[in-house]
């Protein structure tokens, strides 16, 4: 999910500015990734990962686990500084508040055994991963 498409965009933004591209933005965007972007999104993917294999074994008490910790990476994520980018920004916002709303559906759907309450988590994080992959492609864009 986050991991492989935003580590291509963070390499991408330690290169020289492309033709086309705003300098001073690239190396606001690249700033961004180097001073605590990359931890975020690597905290995030790390969530989605435990939080995989923890269904897959069908184990709630630690996709509730999972969700918890996901909830809280989410927040630090939300309170870190925003893309310097309006378009970008706002894309990322959107992953982020689909993945608040995902984590809170998953820990109450793993607490009550809700299969409805874990399936709607599962599409949030879906529309929360569709808005993230905007975001990369934005900062990609920039980027070029």
């Amino acid at each position: 999910m986050a991991g492989s498409s935003t580590a291509d965009a963070s390499a991408a933004g330690t290169s020289a500015a492309g033709p086309s591209g705003d300098p001073q933005k690239q190396q606001a965007i690249a700033d961004w990734f180097t001073h605590g972007g990359d931890k975020r999104l690597t905290a995030l993917q790390n969530d989605f990962e435990a939080i995989a294999k923890a269904a897959t074994a069908t184990d709630l008490p630690a996709v509730k686990a999972g969700c918890s910790t996901l909830k809280s990476d989410v927040d630090a994520a939300q309170a870190y500084a925003p893309l310097p980018d309006a378009q970008a920004q706002k894309f990322w916002a959107a992953s982020l508040d689909l993945y608040e709303k995902a984590a809170l559906d998953c820990v109450a759907g793993a607490e009550k055994a809700d299969s409805r309450l874990l399936l709607k988590s599962n599409d949030e994080m879906t529309q929360g991963s569709r808005e993230l992959s905007r975001a990369t492609a934005r900062v990609q864009e920039i980027l070029r």
